[in-house]
């Protein structure tokens, strides 16, 4: 399992590690090997300078430079802020040969120059042990290392905080990150993320159970299987009654898009609630669903007199969806509130739907069954009274809180989005990638959503496994077209395979 921590957490993880399994001597050289081991698979031998720092991250360093040393790179240990401190690190940089080593501070412009002719520049100065700004000859050394063509930096890059996600602007920037055993929180701040270069995380032997605490996890599992068996006995009734209120005149593609999408995950049944016009305009376009005609204003949106009309069919649903395309206006916000008192099922409200409630959000804590939330940072800015700086801050943190005060499943959207139930229960999806980033990629994920619930799976499972499910869309895409030209129809296209894929 793909683990989200502090500096903290993880240190408890290492002592939990190195009191049950291995050692922290052992530690370190899992985690250096590791690293070498992706360099002496993705290179030939050539010029390598390792970076190290005083502490344990140069440790790792050291065990990097020995490995590649014995593959026939030529390399050059740098020691950026002197001898090693701790006794592991020690233990490596006693089995280096003394050629290889440089010190900083006794000759900034011979390391300076080897850092300019190298091919791969390796950082393992500070690892998780940065805060604060650079020291001036360390920044001017990255700014040199900066230049190479292959930059890796192990755990973390130096001179971002991997707690918080700041950062000095003269930061070492890699184009790859091997993050040792766990994801570190502050790697999660969006600015952060965009200095990580391509990133993986490598095992080094620590155990899941020495994970006592984490602040959330990446983790693809609950997407596993996750549709119900299809028997011979089964009928339409068996897989449930979503009821879709979504579009408007001049949204009427965010009904289509949310409708099939529930289609395509499995929905027995799918009934498209939207305006007079909508409708008229669609039924030549979607035909596997019903439709519930709403009243409608003359410009095409729905009417406050529409909760009549919903409230006769209500009580035969199995999940409602709510918001794609209705328009933020009083109407959408009445009957968004309608629904969130008087549906007994599951519900999933989106976009106009969350924007409508923004001025009343204490309307979530009438709700008794299963609420599904799914804003993005501007629409969770609007019902958390945060602004976007902070929730960018702290996502996890921002959307754990609100989970937890209103009773509600919170998908907080972006790159790795956020998922949280409210015990305090957090996952980040690990799929998906920037060709989401286009209209109607949100409503293709209300629709998912909304048949998982449809189909009686658990509210905070549904909106993982369908977060999860609609990423991996766009990664098969990606694979085969230009990821600007994927359209939120091609990912509602290529459900099927992500359905029948062995995650």
């Amino acid at each position: 399992m793909g683990f989200i921590v502090t500096n903290a957490q993880m240190k408890t993880a290492e002592q939990n590690c190195d009191a049950k399994y291995i050692s922290y001597s052992e530690m370190m050289y899992n985690a250096g090997n590791a690293v070498a081991t992706k360099i002496i698979e993705n290179n030939v031998p050539c010029t390598t300078a390792v970076l190290c720092g005083a502490g344990n991250n140069g440790g790792d360093g050291f065990v990097i430079a020995l490995r590649l040393l014995e593959k026939g790179f030529k390399v050059r240990v740098i020691l950026v802020n002197g001898a090693p401190k701790t006794d592991c690190a020690a233990e490596f940089f006693g089995k280096l040969p003394k050629s290889v080593i440089f010190t900083l501070s006794e000759n900034e412009q011979k390391c300076a120059a080897f850092v300019q002719n190298a091919r791969i520049v390796v950082d393992c100065v500070f690892g998780t042990g940065f805060h604060g700004v650079l020291p001036e000859n360390i920044s001017k050394l990255i700014k040199e290392a900066n230049n190479s063509p292959i930059r890796i930096a192990v755990d973390v890059p130096s001179g971002l905080n991997s707690d918080t996600g700041e950062f000095d602007p003269n930061c070492f920037k890699p184009t790859n990150t091997y993050v040792l055993a766990a994801f570190k929180k502050g790697m999660l701040v969006p600015a952060a993320m965009e200095l990580l270069g391509d990133f993986e995380t490598l095992d080094i032997g620590i155990k899941d159970d020495c994970f006592t605490e984490s602040e959330a996890v990446f983790n693809n599992v609950l997407s596993r299987k996750i549709l119900p068996p299809r028997t011979k006995t089964s009928h339409k009734g068996s897989f449930g009654r979503l009821l879709n209120i979504a579009g408007s005149l001049t949204c009427s593609g965010a009904a289509v898009m949310s409708t099939r999408a529930a289609l395509r995950t499995g929905v027995g049944l799918c009934t498209l609630a939207a305006p007079v016009s909508t409708i008229k305009a669609l039924t030549g376009s979607l035909v596997e669903n019903t439709f519930l005609p709403l009243p409608e204003t003359e410009d095409g949106s729905v009417a406050e007199n529409a909760c009549d009309v919903i409230s006769d069919i209500l009580p035969r649903m199995t999940a409602v969806s709510i918001g794609c395309g209705l328009g933020n206006s009083e109407n959408t916000r009445k009957i968004t509130e309608f629904v969130i008192k008087h549906a007994d099922c599951p519900i999933i409200i989106d976009a106009d739907g969350i924007n409508s409630i923004a001025d009343n959000i204490n309307v979530l804590k009438e709700r008794t069954g299963d609420t599904v939330i799914t804003p993005h940072p501007l629409e969770f800015s609007r019902i958390s009274g945060l602004s976007v700086g902070e929730i960018q801050a702290d996502r996890i943190g921002s959307a754990r809180r609100f989970a937890e005060k209103y009773g509600v499943v919170v998908l907080l959207k972006g790159s790795y989005s956020i998922i949280s139930n409210s015990d305090g229960e957090v996952i980040v999806n690990s799929s998906g990638s920037a060709a989401l980033a286009k209209g109607g990629s949100g409503d293709v994920l209300t629709g998912i959503i909304g048949a998982m619930l449809a189909q009686n799976i658990n509210a905070y499972t549904a909106a993982s496994a369908g977060a999860y499910c609609h990423g991996y869309a766009a990664d098969l895409l990606a694979k085969t077209m230009f990821p600007a030209s994927i359209l939120a129809s091609d990912l509602i296209n290529i459900l099927p395979q992500v359905y029948t894929a062995q995650f």
